[in-house]
């Protein structure tokens, strides 16, 4: 296996003087490849690549610390660097509303990417396997996933590497014992209790032992054929989108009629490249939705609204027009929002409401000015702790299609939803300001804020205020 690494597949993967940051878990897979990077740039002095190790404790399972222990004894033992970080995943979890797999999965990513920001390093490898690929292309093939889909992991993408994608598990522990290399098991990877365990655990078996004893090479091998037609695809759609693309001043993105002359492959690209631009969803539109659109072959006339945008053919193609472009009644304009990157103790004007929007601490509120902030204008009130893990990524912007709000007790409830239950005209929603992490919505000022990020009594707190300067426009709103 090492040979392989070494000769063909690092040399394609790391370039010269790269930093590679490796996500490291404790378990074989990742103290294998942790193992095999450290080999390599020992043994390839010239080529100037550097280590940095990271490791996350949730705070779960009682081998927590134990795997923490193993992995900084290890980078102490190569000479390399490692970043512990502790935080508390079922807690956090809860509070984003989303199962603990999902919301740690979102955690680790995010802060792998500090992390990386910080060290300077240029790429992340992450030890995903032969095996992960297998259990990866069955998940998606079970929810109906398309070419995209199901070619499953790359081996890199995103300044992510993925070096031991083609290895099996067996090649990995092999590794592991002939280099005596120490490792921890987490025992709830046994569990099947998520999908993804159930799919690894008993389908792929049942795969194996009655239909082909080399499923998972077979799963690997497909993705790899798919991910070539993917991205040749890719091409072709980037080509025809030159040609076919109309562009309009007003924000809508349109298509030249002769698009329904494309085959299907391309023009469902286009129809999702169209809708996710207008949109902003990065999921792109549902395959019913991109059926309905293309069996209306173009006919002139034909309209339809769907998520988040309007869709209409007249003489010069098809247009997708969102919501928020769609102009208002004659005597109101939407206003202008831009999108802003909060930070803590700042203050950032928005000029179309002619108000400030700042995340002020308890000293501000304690003051003078911040008694008068409370009775006159509209805060809401988080916990510091939790927000300042998403420095950078908490935006002031107007409302997306996807966009969701999460409530104890009753979960996410769409924003359509929370303006119908709070009564707030059709004519204003597009123009409110809100508070987002990502299509979370934290606060709506003046209608709703989220159970997300909510302070306890212990909690030191955030107050996000918006400030009205005299003439502003958002008691209008």
């Amino acid at each position: 296996m090492y040979e392989k690494l070494r000769t063909n597949i690092l040399p394609r993967l790391i370039p010269l003087n790269a930093k590679v940051m490796v996500a490291v878990s404790g378990g074989p897979d990742s103290i294998a490849l942790s193992h095999i990077l450290w080999r390599y740039i020992r043994e390839n002095c010239s080529r100037g690549i550097s280590l940095v190790l990271t490791h996350v404790h949730h705070g779960v399972r009682k081998e927590s610390d134990y795997e923490a222990q193993l992995v900084q004894q290890l980078a102490t033992k190569w000479g390399v660097s490692c970043i512990i970080h502790r935080f508390d995943a079922k807690a956090y979890a809860k509070t984003m509303g989303q199962s603990f797999q999902e919301a740690a999965r979102e955690w680790r990513y995010a802060r792998w990417k500090e992390d990386m920001r910080e060290e300077g390093a240029t790429l992340l490898a992450t030890a995903h396997h032969l095996g992960d690929q297998a259990e990866t292309i069955l998940y998606r093939l079970l929810r109906g996933s398309g070419t995209a889909g199901l070619a499953g992991i790359y081996p890199t993408k995103d300044l992510i590497i993925r070096p031991l994608l083609t290895f099996a598990k067996a090649d990995i522990l092999n590794y592991c014992v002939r280099e005596a290399l120490p490792y921890a098991l987490d025992r709830s990877n046994e569990e099947p209790v998520y999908v993804r365990n159930r799919i690894r655990l008993e389908l792929l078996p049942e795969l194996e032992k009655n239909y082909n004893p080399r499923i998972q090479e077979a799963l690997g091998r497909t993705g790899e054929l798919l991910r070539w037609d993917e991205e040749y695809l890719v091409q072709q759609v980037e080509t025809a989108w030159e040609h076919y693309c109309l562009s309009d001043p007003l924000g809508a993105v349109g298509l030249k009629p002769e698009v329904f002359t494309e085959p299907a492959a391309i023009l469902s690209r286009l129809l999702r490249r169209a809708a996710m631009i207008v949109t902003g969803e990065p999921r792109g539109l549902a395959f019913a939705y991109v059926e309905k659109i293309m069996c209306s072959q173009g006919k002139l006339g034909w309209k339809q609204d769907l998520p988040g945008m309007v869709v209409q053919i007249t003489n010069e193609g098809i247009w997708f027009n969102s919501y928020a472009n769609i102009e208002p009644s004659h005597d109101r304009q939407i206003n202008h929002i831009p999108e802003i990157t909060l930070e803590l103790e700042r203050w950032f004007y928005i000029p179309s409401l002619n108000v400030d929007i700042g995340l002020m601490g308890e000293g501000y509120i304690s003051s003078e000015n911040g008694v008068c902030i409370r009775q006159e204008n509209k805060v809401a009130v988080f916990c510091r702790d939790l927000l300042t893990q998403f420095s950078g990524q908490l935006l002031c912007r107007t409302r997306r299609q996807g966009d969701k709000m999460w409530f104890q007790g009753v979960g996410h409830k769409s924003l359509k939803k929370v303006f119908q239950e709070e009564n707030t005209s059709a004519k204003v929603r597009n123009e409110l300001p809100l508070i987002a992490l990502g299509s979370e919505v934290l606060w709506i000022p003046g209608v709703r804020q989220c159970d997300l990020f909510r302070p306890d009594l212990n909690s030191d707190r955030v107050y996000c205020i918006l400030k009205p300067r005299l003439g502003s426009n958002l008691n209008s709103l």
